[in-house]
């Protein structure tokens, strides 16, 4: 093989592979262009909306030590005596938590539906991702063995031409 074939081979391999990392940053700056789905993305209205802030606000330690100072001062004053209108065992404190209990649950469930959709989105978005990933590292792989195989084959050439020492 003449030096200008092999020089037009490698200049020819070089832009293969100039094109292929021009490609795979292409798509890189795609990937990042785009955000995981977040909630406040989902199209679900004010009342989604609603629910959402209401289940991530009583789903906090915070909304728990509420209730429980609530509920634990309220019985502590009724013993006292500052509350004469509600005396152990407290029947309409237990009540008050039950119509509270009952009115949120219905929120939370909606407020669970619009967080898991979101979730269920960020999960798909995350396999698309990977799927492509995993697509890419294939066709690398491909490239690699075939540049192996080109590598392997000049290298048996070299050994043709000149005889070790």
């Amino acid at each position: 093989m003449t030096d200008e074939k092999a020089g037009s081979r490698f200049d020819g391999i070089k832009k293969v592979i100039e094109t292929e990392v021009a490609r795979a940053e292409s798509g890189l700056q795609e990937l990042h262009a785009r955000r995981p789905p977040q909630t406040a993305d989902q199209h679900v209205g004010f009342n989604g909306r609603l629910g959402a802030a209401i289940t991530r606000g009583v789903g906090t330690m915070w909304a728990f030590y509420f209730a429980a100072l609530f509920m634990g001062g309220w019985m502590l004053l009724s013993l006292v005596g500052l509350l004469k209108f509600d005396a152990y065992p407290f029947a309409f404190l237990l009540f008050l938590g039950n119509i509270v209990q009952l009115l949120l649950m219905f929120v939370i469930m909606v407020g669970q539906n619009v967080l898991g959709q979101a979730a269920d989105d960020r999960a798909m978005s995350t396999y698309h991702d990977a799927e492509a990933i995993l697509h890419e590292c294939r066709r690398i792989q491909r490239h690699l063995e075939s540049q192996d195989k080109e590598m392997i084959s000049i290298i048996d050439r070299l050994e043709r031409l000149v005889p070790p020492a």
